[in-house]
């Protein structure tokens, strides 16, 4: 060729070389960092070593959100391919081996993502309560924390997701039960005293202590009746709510007696079985989620946690 003849040598092209994505993949260790970069592949191991999800199906939507934003599409002139832009997280320390893409999700949005929450608590819109929890929950692990409060603060979220959606299915469950025999009435003042145990904010768990006391009062358990009653009243609930609760109080300790017998010791610490919604009391074996740290029986390690529906109980992580 006319090359060849003039400089005695053959053309080498350049070499391709690493992409902004690509870079991103190699410069972190955060699966949301490998999705903003188009390889979710990566992502996936990384959530599987680190906090155990075995199960994406429910990651899917969260995924294509996260997938969608990592490039900015710049169109060209007519008739040409657009052009693609990739904004990093730090403009003034975009090396390619520092460079990492910005964020997906910021801490303050899920906080206010929880308040919704709390308000669908509050209106008593628990299945749509729970499943905006959920998707708070799911989010933790896409967070990019930059200090050690961020950190205790993204941790503090996961525990209140965790409990909220304990809470509230099985308050959920407890509605469905059937009311024709004893046991069955048993059971729902089981499911009534367990939520009460649920880290909630104040208002809820007066909600829920004011549910309990109602049903060990019928079931005629007043001596459980009235240590509910008593914790409601140390919350500091509204002069008319607190004037009844000691009404219900006077009369329970009339007669300080429980007639049924319940799977429920208030002075024996436990913690909930997800699955079996049954107490695990202190020095009983124990598995937990990975990620979201909800307790279990032996007997369900190796399935799909009932919280957060994605990671494996009692699953080893890195």
């Amino acid at each position: 060729s006319g090359i060849n003849a003039e400089y005695g040598g053959s053309y080498n092209p350049p070499a391709i070389g690493t992409s902004t994505a690509k870079r991103w993949a190699d410069n972190s260790q955060f699966a949301v960092d490998h999705l903003m970069g188009g390889s979710p592949d990566s992502a996936m191991r990384l959530l599987d070593d680190q906090v155990g999800v075995v199960d994406f199906n429910p990651y899917k939507s969260l995924f294509l959100q996260v997938m969608g934003r990592g490039a900015v599409c710049l169109p060209g002139v007519p008739c040409q391919a657009p052009m693609f832009a990739y904004p990093p997280r730090n403009l003034h320390d975009n090396a390619p081996k520092n460079t990492l893409p910005r964020k997906f999700i910021k801490l303050t949005e899920l906080v206010e993502q929880l308040q919704v929450g709390y308000q669908l608590t509050t209106q008593g819109k628990f299945a749509d309560a729970a499943v905006k929890f959920h998707s708070i929950l799911l989010s933790v692990p896409l967070l990019i924390v930059e200090s050690k409060e961020e950190m205790n603060e993204a941790i503090q979220l996961m525990g209140i997701c965790r409990e909220y959606i304990l809470g509230l299915q099985m308050e959920l469950a407890r509605k469905e039960l059937p009311r024709r025999t004893v046991d069955d009435q048993v059971r729902i003042c089981e499911l009534a005293a367990y939520f009460t145990h649920c880290n909630l904010q104040p208002m809820h768990l007066m909600l829920t202590l004011r549910t309990a006391v109602s049903l060990f009062y019928k079931m005629k358990n007043f001596k459980t009746a009235a240590s509910f009653a008593r914790r409601l009243i140390d919350l500091g609930p509204k002069p008319d709510i607190a004037t009844q609760m000691r009404k219900i109080l006077a009369a329970c300790e009339k007669n300080p007696t429980d007639e049924h017998k319940l799977q429920y010791d208030q002075h024996n610490p436990f913690v909930l079985c997800a699955k079996s919604y049954l107490p695990i009391y202190r020095g009983k074996p124990v598995e937990r989620c990975p990620l979201c740290s909800v307790n279990y029986t032996p007997e369900y390690k190796g399935q799909i946690c009932s919280i957060c529906k994605v990671a494996e109980v009692g699953k080893e992580c890195i």
